[in-house]
């Protein structure tokens, strides 16, 4: 076999095992995820809970990443603290090592039938929910089968002698085993898919025992560097979990590879003797380290999660925008008390126009805060808590009076949804407009006049008293000024030069004209049940 077929059977091994690791985690994703995030604030009750909840997700989901983006987004809604995430990816990094016991499973013309049947499966299924799970079995005999290619590959090299004086070599330098795990571990971002190649390296007799370990220890390195990546795209609590999955691997990787030469320089018997008195073959080994280093970092960080959790907290505090997307009163909703809950609803809606009228200082010359498609994206996440605890209301009894309490309180939060939506299109509308030199003082006129209107119908929510309603509802009458200058502006289009501008003018008067109706139609509905004697839920 000449050295390009060698290479070549290695990189279609490596190819296959990869795409397998990726089918599989995708199966499961689609078959586990929903359910995850159903049940992940249903098992986090007690810190033992989680763990046993992670664990069993860990072994079907196969996938870090996706639990840290569910958990993530967990965190950003509430429904999850970051010491409750961490529990669960304690248990879910356990879980994650099943994996690597199936593989080390002798069951190669097995896998010919898995691949070949789920592929044909693949094929004729119509189904998708039967195509999801034909994907994993699919994913999963792609692994073995990548493991037995790469290994065809390398097992001629060993008639090579620059090969086994190379690999000589690295066995009387653990740090280059080491520095080798750390490589592939970065470039595959998975220290699980490294242990799967050191296992089929191990089975083929290319590594020994000792360096395969150092293999996966330095995976663990080189897999954190992705996941300092991934943070990135994290904010405030939730790059907490990133954080933790980092010091996870570091912390497992450091304590290992001190065992290591502690046992090896040392003579003190430590992992190397476990595995020696077991009795187990060298890929079993592996599978078993893989075990021990999850385990133990598991362990560790479940004992210190109170200590852990604070100083992830000094870290990383909360951004301004999770504590605007995160409901403040709803905490305390009580499901057999509709006017309560109704009461605590109407506070969050409070909460909700402030939001609102706080997106017009995202226009504002030299604002620093948060941005507005964060604020826009903040109501949102709010909105949904008070929808779902609108709904959850609906389904109680309730005497007439509170049933037409719970019909107001929907209908605002109704117009709170298509209110928000205007005014963030206007306030872009506001910042477009800037742009041409004819149109700003039209653009600084319209700023102005939200940000009066805006914050004016906030305090009239919070203080509910007649006159002053009657006094917002002058004003953003058809007839009251804001709309008359609105109208005005449009009349004078005629004097802008180009179609762009008119065009620009046009989007602006229809969203200043949209936002103050929706702001008039608001305390109409007000003024209504206050003219009725209803003002007090």
């Amino acid at each position: 076999m000449d050295m390009f077929e060698i290479i070549g059977k290695i990189i279609l091994g490596l190819g296959l095992m990869f795409t397998g690791i990726q089918m599989l985690s995708s199966g499961l994703k689609q078959i586990g995820s929903r359910q995850f995030r159903l049940l992940a604030t249903r098992h986090v009750s007690s810190r033992w809970r989680a763990v046993l909840f992670g664990m069993g997700s860990g072994v079907v989901m196969q996938s870090t990443s996706a639990a840290l983006m569910i958990l993530a987004s967990l965190i950003s809604s509430g429904a999850l603290t970051v010491g409750q995430a961490i529990a669960v990816l304690n248990g879910f990094s356990v879980g994650n090592c099943v994996l690597l016991f199936i593989v080390s499973l002798d069951i190669s013309v097995e896998v010919m039938f898995v691949v070949g049947l789920c592929g044909i499966g693949m094929y004729l299924a119509k189904n998708e929910k039967y195509r999801t799970y034909l994907l994993v079995g699919l994913g999963l005999g792609l692994i073995f089968f990548g493991i037995e290619m790469m290994t065809a590959g390398v097992r001629p090299l060993r008639q090579e002698a620059w090969f086994t004086g190379a690999m000589a070599f690295s066995r009387d330098y653990s740090l280059l085993s080491i520095a080798a795990g750390m490589a592939l571990g970065f470039i595959a971002q998975s220290s699980t898919a490294v242990a799967l190649v050191a296992i089929g390296l191990v089975r083929e007799n290319i590594l020994t025992g000792q360096q395969a370990f150092l293999f996966m220890y330095g995976a663990a390195i080189g897999s954190t560097l992705f996941k300092v990546m991934l943070g990135a795209a994290f904010r405030g609590t939730s790059r907490q979990l990133v954080r933790f999955v980092n010091v996870f691997n570091m912390f497992g990787a450091g304590v290992f590879i001190l065992l290591y030469y502690a046992e090896v320089y040392l003579h003190v018997p430590l992992v190397m003797a476990l595995l020696a008195a077991l009795r187990l073959d060298l890929v079993h080994q592996v599978a078993l380290v893989f075990l021990l280093f999850n385990l133990t970092s598991a362990a560790f960080f479940i004992a210190i999660n109170g200590p852990l959790t604070r100083w992830l907290a000094g870290s990383f505090p909360p951004s301004e925008e999770e504590g605007l997307s995160q409901p403040k009163y709803l905490e305390d909703f009580q499901p057999q008390d509709p006017d309560t809950g109704l009461e605590l609803i109407r506070l969050e809606q409070a909460r909700e126009l402030d939001q609102i009228a706080a997106f017009v200082s995202t226009a504002v010359t030299n604002y620093a805060g948060a941005g507005l498609d964060s604020r826009y994206e903040a109501f949102r996440s709010l909105a949904r808590d008070v929808a779902a605890s609108t709904a959850a209301v609906a389904a109680m009894p309730m005497d007439p009076r509170t049933a037409k309490d719970h019909a107001y309180f929907q209908t605002r939060q109704a117009l709170l949804d298509q209110l928000a939506d205007s005014t963030a299109a206007g306030v872009k509308s506001i910042r477009r407009a800037r742009a041409y030199p004819s149109m700003e003082k039209l653009s600084s006129a319209c700023l102005e006049s939200l940000d009066f209107l805006l914050p004016f119908a906030a305090e009239t929510d919070r203080t509910n008293a007649p006159e002053q309603v009657r006094m917002f509802l002058d004003l953003s009458s058809s007839n009251g000024p804001s709309m008359d200058q609105v109208r005005k502006a449009y009349m004078e289009g005629d004097m802008l030069a180009s179609a762009n501008e008119k065009g620009c003018l046009l989007d602006l008067t229809i969203m200043m004209e949209k936002i103050i109706w929706l702001l008039n139609r608001f305390y109409n509905l007000t003024g209504a049940r206050i003219a009725h004697g209803d003002a007090a839920v």
